[in-house]
């Protein structure tokens, strides 16, 4: 909601709010008027009265008594005509200079706003569709992205329709919501649609009827009654309608919230004879400005079949590519000849691809040669199900005489398209250069843009990045040219693709939206499958892995109901997924269902990608079937596959102990992926380098230039991946060893599980906890008290842990280890056994190093942190950093360090032991340390106006501390703001109650 927005208004003296029925006005001005003084005033103001409060001023509970702004609010303010707005504008000129105004109403002022005002509407107070989502779990215990999605589109973020929506989904669906008897149809009926005037209950029902529309379509006797509708939130701003792609200029599309407009649909329908007219004069409106597929539908819904099928026949090729598919789906229906040929590109288009071969196979029955047309569309219909065999038989029997015709060139082209699928280069490049001819000949744009895809296609499989991107920049603008909705689509995913290539996530992630949005609006199928699988790699790469298996999943629905083999693609990308997740059994059934979906019929661009994975993921539990699956991925690879299929060559043999074969790979992958610009690629052959030796100094030297290049692609993963690996190497600094940790925890938050590399066995994982109680974990494993036999043995590790790799003199450790011997030699020998049993302990095992964990000198000994995973050592490192980055002015990135160290704070050191003397300068610097971060984090969090964040920052430091009294004042001053006084006037009381016990009082100490 808009409460953000009303503080940056405080500037303008009056402020206009108006929308319909439950969009939460009155309660966005009582919050955020909450501790000012206000004057209410009630519907039935005069607008001619005295609207000076004077002496009549009631200021509200907890005012804050330096305040000299008064804030007069008229609530529910009566729709106004112009005489009675300009009077009431007036009065208000004529108000003291301190007092500001709030004016509430279900209706839009009438003309210009006074000067000085500003003015929210509906659309600023409606909930964005992640408010939706939040409001549906955390109110109704209903959750999905994809529910609140639905829910968002239905209602448009209207608030009390979202909270309808809430209450009936507990237990009811979504397809009932709008039913009759139901509270939503009830709301409507009586709180919006019945007080409204006829005139707009009259156009609501027209544009129920018509869908989408705009001022021109509506007419302009009502475009007053229109604006009224859109400002009061019941008319919303619309995608363009199907077909309309390359409309200039593009008009501002309008449709009624769907959920108002099915109830006003019910309870008021149009009669027949005029729904009919109303969807004639909308043809007639679309035809004169071509937008033909609106025309044709309009028509049918006139009931004008024969003016439909004219259409078609005239039209139908522009409207299947400007986004009208399934219009000719429906117009179509049962129709033969060239109209049943539409039919089947129009099927093939909305993925409906079982349905198109039955519909255009019958027209080659028994033909050796067939016309371009119908060649090219059933060789598009076969490579969009993957089967490039039969494809590229369909499109041989095209007749091609002297290649200047559109249906030539688009033969041509998808013939390339076909042969660049399999990594045919030869074919896929006489193809390509044979349509350009064509297209040019023609002189088409919609076949000068298939061809110049073809062109680009090539220009990605040769490697030739220039060129490839010169291609589809022509692409676009002739398919934007010709209005082709259908091939825009599949270029900007095409795009996408290119950017993925190259590394550049963050791009691609944009692109990929854009890319998704224009493929559903185009209903490409095809398209959308490639956009989706794009996102999914891109989020992924940037860490957000729930959203890109979300992404993976829509798209292998899609391509499977399809019946399409390009679900490999999908499978690739959610085994990817997997794999990262450490879900080793689900990313491999996902792999291997890729191999066998890609090696029917040779899908060359997916085939690779899904072989390298599943080398990687059975190299540990089959090397030789990894080797076999790595080599074959390499010998089927070409152009930027090369890198992939490499750099799975070089991990199968580091989990083989073959360093050699390994060091070969990677360099042959830096050389790959240097040649097509492939960062992603380049980082992760330096990481592979980095495994495949064994001397340090190379190992470092690998990974500080991954490092480098990791955050030119985004990929935080990757980067924390390599800080991680750096952080862990012998010599690593103190600063690489906490970024090592602050890494490790960012890929567990994200849910990328962590696995060694390398055949040789890792050192166990050894993590002390001692904020709270005292615990020592061995691979994920706590050691019982039991295992330590000697207390001694177990205190001798807690004092060293304390003075965090500072060395402890023998003789200090004796004396706080046995301080009633005095037997030195006794003593001597007492702590070289607690030395021992400490050391089984950490490495029952004994494949360590005696001084791995515990330096022992003639004179002193010390705990080395570098071996360890010390929660004290992570906790103030964080600390450390989280107060670096705030003073470098980075509160977001501060605040998640400092969150993060705050939650580690289990309770002070060795809670569990508390009385001994030695623990003590730790435990109180631990202590003060974790009361400064919460203290910034309240104040980070009072900064951005979160006041239950804040307050429940200031409660945890007065659980430690319940006599800190600025922290005390804090809290009470934050509920006062926030106008929640009856939790201050508590806050206060507490505040007074401590005081007390200390013999002060809590005004003296205010």
């Amino acid at each position: 909601m808009a409460l953000a927005t009303l503080p940056a208004l405080r500037d303008r003296r009056r402020l206009f709010v108006a929308a319909a029925p439950g969009f939460g006005k009155s309660w966005l001005v009582r919050s955020w008027l909450a501790g000012k003084r206000v004057t209410w005033a009630g519907a039935d103001l005069d607008p001619g009265g005295n609207l000076d409060p004077g002496a009549d001023f009631h200021p509200a509970a907890g005012l804050d008594p330096g305040s000299v702004e008064h804030w007069l609010v008229v609530d529910d303010l009566p729709a106004l005509d112009t005489a009675a707005a300009r009077t009431l504008a007036g009065r208000l000129d004529r108000l003291h200079p301190d007092v500001r105004v709030i004016l509430v109403s279900r209706a839009p002022w009438p003309g210009r706003l006074p000067d000085g005002s500003a003015a929210l509407d509906a659309h600023d107070l409606a909930l964005p569709e992640p408010e939706v989502g939040r409001i549906l779990a955390a109110g109704y215990g209903v959750d999905g992205p994809d529910l609140a999605a639905a829910v968002h589109r239905l209602t448009a973020g209207w608030p009390s329709l979202v909270h309808l929506a809430g209450r009936h989904l507990r237990t009811g669906d979504l397809a009932s919501l709008c039913a009759p008897g139901t509270a939503l149809d009830a709301f409507v009926a009586e709180r919006v649609l019945d007080p409204l005037p006829v005139a707009s209950r009259r156009l609501l029902r027209r544009l129920a009827e018509v869908g989408t529309a705009c001022e021109e379509l509506v007419g302009r006797r009502d475009h007053r009654t229109l604006r009224l509708l859109s400002h009061t939130g019941l008319v919303v701003p619309a995608e363009a309608p199907p077909g309309s792609y390359g409309l200039a200029p593009m008009p501002h599309w309008l449709r009624p919230v769907p959920a108002l407009a099915e109830v006003a649909e019910r309870r008021e329908p149009l009669p027949e004879p005029a729904r009919r007219r109303l969807h004639a004069g909308a043809a007639t409106w679309y035809a004169e400005r071509r937008v033909w597929a609106q025309a044709a539908r309009s028509r049918s819904l006139a009931g004008d079949r024969a003016g439909t099928l004219a259409l078609m026949r005239e039209h139908g090729t522009a409207i299947v590519a400007a986004g009208g598919a399934q219009q000719v789906i429906e117009a179509c229906a049962g129709a033969g000849g060239d109209l049943g040929l539409l039919r089947g590109e129009a099927l093939a288009v909305t993925g409906r691809l079982d349905e198109a071969l039955a519909q255009l196979t019958p027209l080659v029955a028994g033909r050796a040669v067939v016309e371009p047309g119908l060649a090219w569309r059933l060789g598009a219909v076969y490579y969009a199900r993957a089967e490039h065999r039969a494809a590229v038989d369909a499109l041989r029997r095209g007749r091609i005489e002297r290649a200047d015709t559109t249906d030539e060139a688009l033969l041509l082209s998808w013939t390339a398209t076909v042969h660049w699928s399999v990594g045919d280069d030869d074919a896929c490049r006489e193809h390509a250069h044979r349509a350009l001819h064509a297209a040019s000949a023609a002189g088409d744009a919609r076949a000068l843009a298939a061809a110049h895809v073809a062109r680009a296609l090539h220009a990605a499989l040769s490697g030739d990045r220039a060129a490839n991107a010169e291609h589809y920049t022509k692409a676009l603008a002739h398919a934007e040219a010709a209005r082709d909705a259908v091939q825009a689509t599949r270029i900007r995913a095409n795009l996408v693709s290119r950017l993925l290539e190259e590394a550049r996530y963050p791009a691609a992630l944009a692109g990929s939206a854009e890319a998704v949005t224009a493929a559903e609006a185009a209903g490409h199928a095809s398209a959308l499958c490639v956009a989706l699988v794009n996102r999914a790699e891109a989020l992924a790469r940037l860490g957000r892995l729930d959203e890109a298996e979300r992404c993976g999943e829509r798209a292998l629905a899609i391509n499977q109901r399809a019946g399409s083999g390009k679900a490999a693609y999908a499978l690739t990308v959610l085994g990817d997924v997997r794999a990262c997740r450490g879900q080793r059994s689900m990313a491999r059934a996902a792999y291997e269902e890729a191999v066998r979906a890609a090696d029917t019929d040779g899908v060359r661009q997916c085939f690779v990608p899904a072989l390298a994975g599943l080398a990687r993921i059975v190299a540990a539990d089959d090397p030789a079937a990894a080797r076999v699956h790595a080599e074959k991925a390499v010998a089927h690879a070409s152009g930027p596959l090369a890198t992939r299929a490499l750099l799975a060559v070089g991990w199968v043999a580091v989990a083989a102990g073959d360093r050699p074969a390994a060091t070969a790979a990677a360099v042959r992958a830096e050389q790959a992926a240097r040649r097509h610009r492939d960062r992603a690629g380049l980082a992760e052959a330096l990481e592979l380098r980095a495994a495949a030796t064994d001397r340090p100094s190379a190992q470092r030297a690998a990974l500080v230039e991954a490092t480098r290049t990791w955050p030119a692609t985004g990929d935080d993963l990757g980067a924390d991946r390599v800080a991680h690996q750096l952080g862990s190497l012998a010599g690593a600094s103190a600063e690489e060893r906490l970024a090592a940790r602050l890494a490790r925890g960012a890929l567990e938050a994200a849910g990328v599980v962590l696995t060694a590399v390398g055949p040789a066995a890792r050192p166990p994982h050894l993590a002390i906890r001692v904020l709270g109680r005292f615990e020592v974990v061995v691979n994920e494993v706590p050691v019982p008290a039991s295992t330590w036999r000697s207390r001694k043995a177990r205190d001798l590790l807690r004092i060293l842990v304390a003075r965090r790799g500072r060395r402890v003199a023998r003789e200090e450790l004796a004396a706080l280890l046995w301080p009633d011997d005095g037997d030195e030699q006794r003593i001597a020998h007492r702590l070289s056994v607690a030395l021992s049993t400490l050391r089984s302990v950490l490495d029952p095992d004994r494949r360590l190093p005696a001084d791995h964990y515990v330096c022992a000198a003639p004179a002193a000994l010390a705990a080395d942190p570098a071996h360890m995973d010390i929660d004290l050592d992570v906790f103030l490192g964080e600390a450390e950093v989280g107060h670096r980055l705030h003073e470098q002015r980075r509160p977001a990135e501060a605040r998640e360090v400092l969150a993060a160290a705050e939650r580690r704070y289990a309770g002070d050191v060795f809670e569990d032991d508390p009385y001994d003397d030695w623990a003590v300068p730790v435990r109180e610097e631990a202590r003060a340390t974790y009361l400064r971060v919460t203290r910034l984090l309240a104040t980070l969090a009072a900064g951005r106006g979160d006041t239950d964040e804040a307050v429940g920052y200031l409660l945890k430091i007065l659980a430690r501390d319940p006599y800190d009294e600025s922290c005390h004042r804090d809290v009470t001053d934050l509920l006062k703001l926030a106008g929640r006084h009856g939790e201050a006037m508590r806050a206060r009381a507490r505040y007074e109650a401590a005081m007390r016990e200390l013999g002060r009082s809590a005004a003296a100490a205010g």
